[in-house]
């Protein structure tokens, strides 16, 4: 059985893969975080219903998929959007587990490797999220100047990740 906190973990976790199935549903993304954040609350209140994490994303993206549909039909009288075979088929291709753990370890070790000037930029722009004219006047930098390392660090740290996660399916 999962703990309240382990099931708020595994949500939080996986929010943005469960928002984008929602707004596959929706079509409409704040509608999708809306359903998202009804799903994680009625999860939490279930706790001892959940054996396993497959379990509870099993049915968090159905009760989220029928949560949307209703909002919609009260909204507008009916639901116009995929039909129901598409969403089943959709919610069965569903990844069980995303990557967003190995993704963020990857994330963290190639920030490690950068320049404690580019580290200094992306946290002011990323995790402060300041503008980059803000970014500018604290670095002391000219406005282009952040906006083309800003550029220059979003492929390196791409192309980072990218040659980790391949070396790793090598091994």
């Amino acid at each position: 059985m999962l703990s309240p906190e382990n099931i708020a973990a595994t949500l939080l976790a996986e929010r943005l893969p469960l928002t984008a199935f929602f707004a596959s549903v929706t079509r409409d993304f704040h509608l999708a975080e809306d359903v998202f954040q009804e799903v994680c609350v009625k999860a939490v209140t279930r706790a001892e219903t959940f054996e396993t994490t497959a379990h509870l994303m099993n049915w968090a993206r159905l009760t989220g998929k029928n949560r949307a549909i209703d909002i919609l039909r009260a909204r507008d009288g009916r639901y116009v959007g995929l039909s129901d075979e598409m969403l089943d088929l959709l919610a069965d291709e569903w990844p069980e587990e995303s990557r967003t753990d190995a993704m963020q370890e990857a994330l963290g070790h190639c920030i490690e490797q950068i320049t404690p000037n580019n580290r200094e930029l992306l946290r002011l722009r990323y995790f402060e999220r300041r503008n980059c004219t803000d970014v500018a006047a604290i670095m002391g930098r000219k406005i282009e100047t952040v906006y083309q390392a800003l550029a220059r660090l979003h492929k390196t740290l791409g192309d980072c990740i990218r040659t980790r996660f391949q070396h790793e399916a090598s091994l």
